[in-house]
């Protein structure tokens, strides 16, 4: 095929924003401008993106590439999520629209429109006006963080623990920073705020105060500090700091999702190996008990009950002897400790076309917001209407978002050899403290779900693969 028979080449430039509000996931752009390349017959030769990075300056790695495969006949369309993302600099959109230009390409949004006529250049005018007006307004909150950060080199507020005052802005304190990422890595493990306030105590630190006893609540505030991964919270936003932090940002990311998936559990008041870590099927927590098995029996039953059961009088069965749970944990450790490679990151590839679905049905109620409003500036659709439309629209978007996160977190919690993690563990089984049994066990599975209903059925489900299903 000549190359004037070939279908058009597609470069796809992303660009996820600085600032939180303007924030629009690399996935769902992607998804966008996938879409709208099918629609239109084009071939998608790259795609280049530059995540996190402010939209005002034109110094960024993936625009470089994009302007190079353009000149250098490499592909042929540039194809944005919309005309913002490429640049919010008046002088920059249009220095950028004139190189493509003169070399032959063409740049496309995949969300706005791409009329080329004189009124088409106008409105696409008109919109990179309104971005760049935009662009000004968050410019004044950022120069504010800026000043901030640059004359006094502090976050708002107190410094955190693990920090010191530096005639320079800020510095690590010696005495505290070592213990932040251990924090951070006890956590992820497994532990709770309690374990890690005694493993402080335990190993000789001192409170913000200098007293030698730690509660639980100082804990968690001093891992709630994004400042710890090297950014700062401003009138609420996440904003990069002006020192490098003692964490990276996805471990901060990671204790996040942690923290969020383990919000509702209650600590066992009795030490079982997954009491507080399996659900019953009807979504009840599963917490180990231990009672006489009859009157003239000394012989305790152990198992795990649902706490939800008592609550629902149609509950049916809710408790089970351990002897059918945790061999059956021990024995699925093993399996996963024989395995010669680390998992493949299946994870990652169902998260990949999850999202992908997400992100199509969240553009569809975007365009359908869009259109609703056209109707109801040209008095198509009446005013109550439109709101009470709206409303519902905006709650499946809230929804569809929070899918869209929580698949995003499952990923960033998938283990990276969860073979040698099992293997381990396996290995030291006899010795290792019921404690770090559990936080093994949580960094491997998602869920473990018992289901009462005949036939009775333990299912696992790793953080990287599908889930396994047996009966017990």
């Amino acid at each position: 095929m000549s190359r004037a028979e070939a279908k058009p080449r597609a470069i796809l430039y992303l660009r996820q924003s600085t600032y939180r509000e303007e924030s629009i996931s690399l996935e769902l752009q992607e998804t966008a401008g996938r879409d709208h390349c099918a629609k239109h017959g084009y071939v998608v030769v790259g795609v280049e993106a530059d995540p996190g990075i402010s939209g005002r300056t034109w110094k960024r790695p993936a625009v470089v590439r994009v302007m190079d495969m353009i000149e250098s006949k490499q592909a042929d369309v540039v194809v944005l999520w919309r005309w913002s993302r490429l640049s919010r600099s008046r002088k920059d959109w249009a220095l950028a629209v004139d190189r493509i230009e003169v070399a032959g390409g063409k740049i496309e949004s995949a969300t706005e429109p791409n009329d080329v006529s004189a009124s088409g250049r106008f409105a696409r005018g008109v919109m990179t006006e309104l971005s760049a007006f935009e662009s000004e307004r968050i410019g004044e909150q950022w120069r504010e963080v800026h000043v901030n950060r640059v004359s006094r080199g502090l976050p708002s507020g107190r410094l955190p623990w693990g920090w010191s005052s530096h005639e320079r802005g800020v510095a690590q304190n010696p005495e505290q920073a070592p213990a932040i990422p251990q924090l951070y890595d006890l956590y992820l493990s497994g532990l709770g705020s309690r374990q890690l306030a005694a493993w402080l105590e335990q190993n000789g630190y001192r409170t913000y105060y200098g007293k030698p006893s730690w509660s639980h609540s100082t804990v968690t505030a001093i891992l709630d500090s994004p400042f710890h991964s090297g950014q700062i919270t401003y009138r609420g936003e996440l904003f990069p700091g002006g020192h490098e932090g003692l964490i990276t940002v996805k471990k901060f990311q990671q204790y996040q999702a942690m923290r969020v998936e383990r919000a509702d559990e209650r600590a066992p008041r009795i030490s079982y190996l997954l009491s507080g870590l399996m659900k019953c099927a009807c979504g009840g927590t599963m917490h180990g008990f231990s009672n006489l098995m009859g009157k003239r029996s000394k012989v305790p039953f152990y198992g795990y009950r649902c706490h939800d059961a008592a609550l629902n009088p149609n509950h049916g069965p809710a408790n089970i002897s351990i002897k059918f749970i945790d061999p059956n944990i021990f024995a699925w450790l093993e399996t996963v400790g024989t395995m010669s490679d680390p998992a493949p990151d299946y994870a990652a590839a169902a998260a990949k076309v999850d999202s992908q679905r997400f992100a199509r049905e969240i553009l569809a109620v975007d365009a359908q917001m869009s259109t609703l409003t056209q109707h109801l500036a040209q008095g198509i659709v009446p005013e109550r209407a439109y709101r009470a439309a709206v409303a519902d629209m905006e709650s499946r978007r809230e929804v569809l978002s929070d899918s869209l996160r929580a698949i995003e977190s499952m990923v960033v919690l998938a283990p990276e050899n969860p073979a040698k993690i099992a293997q381990s563990l396996v290995e030291g089984w006899p010795t290792v403290p019921l404690q770090t049994k559990r936080a093994v066990i949580r960094s491997l599975v998602s869920s473990i779900v018992i289901d009462f209903s005949a036939p009775r059925t333990l299912t696992i489900v790793p953080r990287w693969g599908a889930p396994l299903a047996m009966d017990v």
